[in-house]
């Protein structure tokens, strides 16, 4: 158990951060209290969050961020570093330079994004405007690695931390099914039109490969796909989720003519993948447009729908949690940056939302994503090799303080065969590799 003391009565934000730390991260109960008294007189790990010296336990100073309400803007955050380590609401005083606690609070709600300068062209909050990204850290999950120094802080300060059982490093793949299909169900028109494409282009093979899915000879390359990672997932008996885009057809929408009921008994099937539904980009803002399409997934797969990463990576903080969790969606799978790998709110470590606006800890179960494959192909253009080392270091970073390395790969991407298209030998070798760390 740690012992919190605190001079202030508001204490919702506090115990919101404190909740992830000490019990998601570093596996241990805490009581904060106000209570001079009683806290002077614990010999468990303590911690002394006030202003006030008290001369027992670790001193860390308020910044105030956690005993505000509502939102405001923060143009000077008085950034410090701590044991090589970037962190920002620095206080001299004290025995850790900076307010953790605040600090920690700031980057898990996304505090900075209800303040965009400017929004992206799909209205997403731009990285290039994260502050982990501005200070080239946005690889590293910060706040998981204050958890493990505060410990250590904790165990020099002469404190006893045997009780704390660290969470444990965990691989968790996730899948987004776009475009089920790369031929079949798009219609004559579509599908004339891309012949001619690729008659223009001279791809001849393309051309071969289309009319033998249509007459029925092959599979679609993109239904192949899902049932190729559906054979890697059960040969390492390992569980995964699917999500799936319904909305209407469009440039950012689906592309079919209509739902193939083939599509959706093979989905029915899978007994090792939770389906999710993959809100589409007109969900946005649009709370109508969610719930219509959650009660079409559930109607189509006559089962309940708890599961949810936003297409296009769409969303806005925390206007699309809130909607989210209205719906009826337990955990959420959007936070990532499109362009760029990493951990948006500072770990790699699930948590529940917080909504600054309504000052309370929700139910809906953030899980941060750590990288999409379409990152490394699309944004950064990374080659396959350039791309499996950085997933690796990726990896290695959630391993290190047991977070968690969610991966977000798309079936469109992973079509035809492992000669053709070496993103397949990526992903494999990138799982591979991450299982292989649970182990170690």
């Amino acid at each position: 158990m740690v012992y919190i003391y605190t001079s202030s009565e508001n204490t919702k934000r506090l115990n919101y951060i404190a909740q992830h730390i000490f019990n998601h991260i570093l596996g241990i109960e805490f009581v904060i209290t106000s209570d001079k008294k009683s806290y002077l007189a614990q010999s468990n790990p303590c911690i002394n969050y006030s202003e006030t010296e008290l001369n027992h336990g670790l001193h860390i100073v308020p910044h105030g961020l956690l005993f505000e309400s509502g939102i405001k803007p923060m143009k000077q955050l008085k950034e410090t570093e701590w044991k090589g380590l970037f962190c920002f609401f620095e206080n001299k005083n004290g025995d850790i330079p900076f307010d953790l606690f605040a600090a920690a609070f700031y980057l898990l709600t996304l505090y900075e994004e209800n303040f965009p300068l400017e929004l992206d062209e799909h209205r997403r909050f731009r990285h290039a405007e994260s502050l982990l990204f501005q200070k080239g850290i946005l690889e590293i999950p910060i706040i998981d690695r204050w958890a493990y120094l505060l410990k250590e802080e904790l165990e020099n300060a002469g404190f006893q931390t045997n009780d704390f059982k660290l969470r444990e490093f965990k691989t968790i793949s996730t899948f987004d099914i776009d475009y089920p299909f790369l031929y079949q169900y798009k219609g004559f028109i579509k599908n004339s039109g891309g012949i001619l494409k690729d008659l223009l282009k001279g791809n001849f093979n393309q051309i071969k490969d289309r009319f033998f899915t249509l007459l029925r000879f092959k599979e679609d390359p993109y239904l192949a796909a899902l049932k190729t990672i559906q054979e890697i997932q059960t040969q390492l008996k390992k569980s995964y989720y699917l999500f799936v885009l319904l909305g209407k057809r469009g440039k950012y929408g689906r592309t079919t003519v209509y739902s193939p009921k083939k599509y959706y008994s093979y989905l029915k099937s899978l007994d090792s993948a939770q389906i999710g539904l993959h809100p589409s980009y007109d969900t946005l803002r649009n709370s109508k447009n969610l719930l219509k399409e959650k009660n079409k997934l559930e109607q189509i797969l006559d089962s309940k729908i708890t599961a949810s990463r936003q297409h296009f990576l769409r969303m806005q903080s925390p206007e699309t949690f809130q909607e989210l969790n209205l719906a009826g969606i337990k955990e959420d799978f959007t936070l990532a940056f499109a362009q760029a790998p990493g951990f948006r709110s500072g770990t790699a470590v699930p948590y529940f939302f917080y909504d600054l606006q309504k000052e309370e800890t929700t139910s809906l179960f953030i899980r941060p994503t750590v990288m999409m494959d379409s990152s490394f192909i699309f944004h950064l253009k990374l080659t396959p090799e350039e791309a499996l080392m950085q997933m690796k270091k990726l990896a290695d970073a959630c391993k290190q303080s047991g977070g968690d390395y969610l991966s977000l790969w798309h079936n469109s991407n992973l079509a035809h065969t492992a000669q053709a298209n070496p993103w397949i030998s990526v992903f494999i070798q990138s799982y591979q590799y991450a299982i292989s760390l649970e182990n170690h």
